[in-house]
């Protein structure tokens, strides 16, 4: 009876252990580092936003540096675009619950033109801070819309509910 009872407790905490093993593999970085000098850790997940919203080519990060969050943005449209994110411009996510979060870019960005033998494409990157608050609201309510301001040109779309939860799920994983 002990012997069964032995192997019960063991099994049931190989269970309990493999579980928490599998809710940590949920955070997966890009990149998960620390400077050797400093110590400073550095982490971000990206996301291929175009894939879900049928936008030429825009991809979406989630990053912590140190002890500060960022929100960054890389943008492809077509054509020769020049527009300038400026600081304090805009990007505002629609949450699930109905609030809406609005981000102001950190610099101004201004765009790069690349041509191909497809065409002209202009590329914008972003960089915009959160605070830990607003970033719990983010991991704790889904985006559902998002619309990134870009000097006189408006880029928005719906966030379908995958994206959505790999958004929230990254805001999770990052404060970690």
């Amino acid at each position: 009876m002990k012997k069964i009872t032995k192997i019960l407790s063991l099994g049931i905490l190989f269970l309990f252990a493999f579980s928490l093993q599998l809710s940590a593999q949920k955070c997966k970085y890009d990149y998960n580092k620390k400077d050797p000098i400093t110590g400073e850790e550095t982490k971000g997940s990206t996301f291929n936003v175009s894939t879900f919203m049928g936008i030429s080519n825009w991809k979406m990060s989630v990053n912590k540096m140190g002890n500060t969050y960022y929100i960054g943005n890389i943008l492809n449209v077509s054509g020769n675009v020049r527009e300038i994110i400026k600081k304090g411009e805009t990007v505002a996510f629609k949450l699930s619950n109905g609030e809406v979060v609005t981000l102001y870019a950190q610099d101004d960005f201004l765009p790069v033109q690349q041509a191909t033998q497809n065409g002209v494409y202009t590329q914008f990157t972003s960089k915009y801070g959160i605070d830990a608050e607003t970033l719990q609201k983010i991991a704790e309510n889904m985006p559902t819309f998002i619309r990134l301001n870009a000097e006189s040109k408006v880029y928005e779309k719906e966030i379908p509910a995958k994206l959505g939860k790999q958004i929230s799920q990254a805001a999770k994983c990052i404060q970690q």
